[in-house]
């Protein structure tokens, strides 16, 4: 596929200029290939993951969180390595943040969202109200905004589910790790927030809504403190795990829509 033409249609798809974000997002590093044939996707721009896609010989990384934010960073020391790694084996950087996170196709939350709905019963056409998404039996509403956009999504169910399920069954299938604090003491849930971001002034907004769980990233100590605090049930399932999500989601799109080569940068550490 023709670069440019990837690069505009990952623009349009991903709404990158609807969102304001400390990320600068879109394409990050150039490269002198006007096809791309093998993308590769990861959650980081990292010295180890550039030289992954250099092993598996990919025309372009298509990460979550780049290189450049809010700041002008300085090529030097690691940033530099990092630029070098991909200059000099004419690998380009496509990276996208915030959009990425309140996509309703191909988004981290809503991918979280759709493993819970996958794994525990079938999903049917929804009516659409005011950023509500009303099914059968159960409901999808954004659940915040964060400069103007709402990214985050909840889910609201008939059918009760076992805590415990969200342990092993949802947490296991997802390969998510995971830590619970049941503060609400419940044993059955039929309402859930999913937040892959560290935003914690949500507890409060999940316990004022009455969401039986708060699944997010990662907590401070004086985080989960407030939660004790406040009796709100939450699922610690860390950064790396809740944001992998979307790349695959995006990278499979891609694959299927343009018949392009995807491999997974996985970064485990």
């Amino acid at each position: 596929m023709k670069k440019q033409d990837l690069i505009t249609y990952l623009n349009e798809y991903l709404k990158i200029n609807d969102f304001k974000d400390s990320s600068k997002n879109g394409l990050q590093v150039d490269n002198s290939k006007k096809e791309i044939k093998k993308i590769g996707y990861s959650v980081d721009a990292s010295t180890y993951i550039f030289e992954k896609a250099k092993q598996e010989d990919v025309d372009m990384v298509l990460c979550h969180h780049g290189m450049y934010w809010w700041f002008e960073e300085a090529l030097v020391w690691v940033p530099y390595e990092r630029a070098q790694k991909l200059i000099n084996n004419d690998i380009a950087l496509y990276a996208c943040h915030l959009p990425l996170d309140a996509h309703e196709e191909v988004g981290n939350n809503i991918g979280l969202l759709k493993g819970f709905l996958n794994i525990f019963w079938l999903s049917s056409s929804p009516t659409i109200s005011a950023n509500v998404w009303i099914y059968e039996n159960y409901t999808i509403e954004k659940f915040w905004t964060r400069h103007e956009n709402e990214i985050w999504f909840a889910l609201k169910f008939e059918n009760k589910v076992h805590i415990s399920s969200l342990q092993t069954l949802f947490s296991d299938t997802l390969q998510l790790q995971k830590k619970l604090y049941n503060f609400w003491n419940l044993d059955f849930i039929n309402s859930v927030a999913f937040v892959s971001w560290w935003w914690w002034s949500g507890i409060k907004e999940a316990k004022e809504k009455w969401f039986d769980l708060f699944i997010t990233w990662e907590a401070a100590h004086h985080e989960i403190m407030w939660a004790k605090e406040l009796w709100q049930s939450i699922m610690l399932c860390w950064h790396r795990e809740t944001e992998k999500i979307w790349p695959k989601l995006l990278a499979y799109h891609l694959r299927d829509k343009f018949d392009l080569e995807i491999v997974f940068l996985d970064e485990k550490y």
